[in-house]
């Protein structure tokens, strides 16, 4: 019985291992070379010039993870790429964390087991493998999380400056996680508390956590100039970014019970944990159902590990956040949720006696993870996103052509597209400038009709539909459908 127990355990290690490691080599194998949105094409002009004022990339700047593409792109030479191979190599580093966090609840061989299904979680590795910072953003929130605990087990209080660096260097890569500085603030509580630190010592670290931030937002503002242009910019940015476009509440449509839904179901669920796959989220709902099962069998309540509480409560700051202040039409944006959500599932159903039943759903879990990665990058990597499809279709139409889009215009400026495109807002700008272009074909973008219908302006009998385009809404939940039409004015339609 002793040499089955090792046996399987080893064979439980070995198998996370090789899971892990051929999702992170189809990573690098199916590099995505694809720069398909606005954030995308910002972030990818910075890596050669980075100037604020020009949106590259767009405030607050993201100044370590534009770094890290700079000197991925020492060796690589599409500046998009190289941010992508800097999210991935960066990420991969996190399954130290993840285990060394799990080992504190777990034994070895379910630290591992538990380690791998986190880091193959499929919506998490397809948007690390984009130019988005969320990726290098996620690797120093596990790296920042393993430094909150290490800190709080330790007694020598200077280990507290480890978390305090973590910090900046996850903000200085992606500052809406600005909310989980919550840990910070929690950490320095129980420290009073348990009296390893004084109050003066708490003075100390907050002057030396303001000037771990000081380190890349003191580039920031040289880099913009002076701080009153840094301020400046930064009030122009958050007032279009959360107003205009951003998605915030006070700008959203829905009703806040709708946006709930589609926030906690639709985001952090469905497409979140499991990648829209009805396998994946029924094994994740029984999973669910065992752990409360248990809980409520329980007769007696253990006390709770206190990191575990700064866990719920960091959960918690960033659900809210989350929730009222980002966009929520971009899943993206509740990463952190997810791989959370999924690391208080593994913790709290690893470390109960685990039946072979638990366990071999698990195993499967994986499996169907590490498949699905597989699929979703190769798709990823090699299947044109719709806004290249569109481009495409336009450059072999053999006629002049005026494109008006919403956004899509940035991307076709970044590949370079052949014909003429412009951006707008208003139909009122649209009908002036489009007298500029009499005897070209007038094209415009699904988005730009919506947005001439919500200003009020009927187009029937105005324009007619010439194509669609398509790629994986996992893959780009805004611009995964484009719907291309023709403007005929008053003429009639054929």
């Amino acid at each position: 019985m002793k040499l089955s127990n090792q046996l399987k355990k080893g064979l439980l290690i070995g198998l996370s291992i090789a899971a892990t490691i051929i999702v992170f080599l189809s990573q690098l194998l199916y590099v995505n070379p694809y720069t398909s949105s606005w954030d995308q094409v910002d972030f990818s002009l910075a890596v050669t010039r980075f100037d604020l004022m020009a949106m590259q990339p767009h405030f607050p700047g993201y100044p370590l993870f534009i770094l890290g593409g700079k000197f991925i792109h020492l060796f690589v030479n599409d500046p998009s790429e190289a941010l992508t191979i800097f999210n991935i190599l960066f990420y991969s580093s996190s399954v130290f964390p993840i285990y060394k966090l799990s080992r504190n609840f777990l034994t070895s061989s379910y630290s591992w087991l538990s380690a791998a299904i986190i880091y193959s979680s499929s919506f998490c590795i397809i948007m690390i493998n984009q130019p988005m910072s969320e990726g290098a953003a996620l690797a120093a929130f596990w790296w920042y999380l393993w430094s909150l605990l290490f800190a709080l087990k330790r007694t020598n209080s200077t280990f507290i400056l480890i978390p305090l660096a973590m910090l900046s260097l996850m903000l200085g890569i992606r500052l809406s996680y600005l909310p989980f500085s919550i840990g910070i603030l929690f950490l320095f509580y129980l420290k009073v508390k348990n009296k390893t630190i004084s109050r003066v010592d708490l003075i100390y670290y907050c002057l030396f956590g303001i000037a771990f931030q000081a380190c890349w937002l003191v580039a920031l503002i040289v880099s913009e100039g002076s701080l009153i242009g840094f301020i400046k910019l930064s009030l122009a940015f958050t007032t279009g970014h959360f107003n205009d476009w951003g998605g915030a509440i006070e700008t959203s449509k829905i009703s806040f019970f709708e946006r709930l839904t589609k926030f906690s179901w639709g985001n952090i669920v469905w497409t979140g944990i499991a990648g829209k796959s009805i396998i994946t989220v029924v094994i994740f709902i029984f999973f669910l159902a065992v752990i409360l099962f248990r809980s409520h069998k329980k007769q007696e309540q253990k006390p709770k590990h206190p990191f575990m509480n700064l866990l719920y409560l960091m959960f918690s700051c960033y659900f809210v956040w989350g929730l009222l202040g980002q966009n929520i039409e971009k899943a993206r944006h509740v990463l952190p949720l997810i791989i959370l959500l999924v690391f208080f599932i593994c913790i709290n159903l690893f470390s109960k006696s685990v039946s072979y039943l638990i366990l071999g759903l698990a195993v499967i879990l994986l499996g169907h993870q590490v498949w699905k990665d597989v699929i979703l990058l190769k798709a990823e990597g090699t299947e044109s996103p719709a806004i290249y499809k569109m481009d495409e279709y336009i450059s072999k139409m053999n006629q002049p052509v005026i494109l008006y889009t919403w956004e899509e215009t940035r991307v076709l400026q970044y590949i370079n597209a052949s014909y003429t495109h412009k951006r707008l807002e208003t139909f009122d700008f649209f009908k002036s400038d489009s007298n500029y272009f009499r005897g070209r074909t007038i094209l415009l973008t699904d988005k730009v009709v919506k947005g001439f219908l919500t200003q009020g302006h009927s187009l029937d009998g105005k324009i007619i539909k010439v194509a669609s385009f398509h790629s994986n809404e996992l893959f780009d939940p805004v611009y995964h459908d484009i719907t291309l039409y023709k403007w005929v004015g008053n003429e009639a339609v054929h």
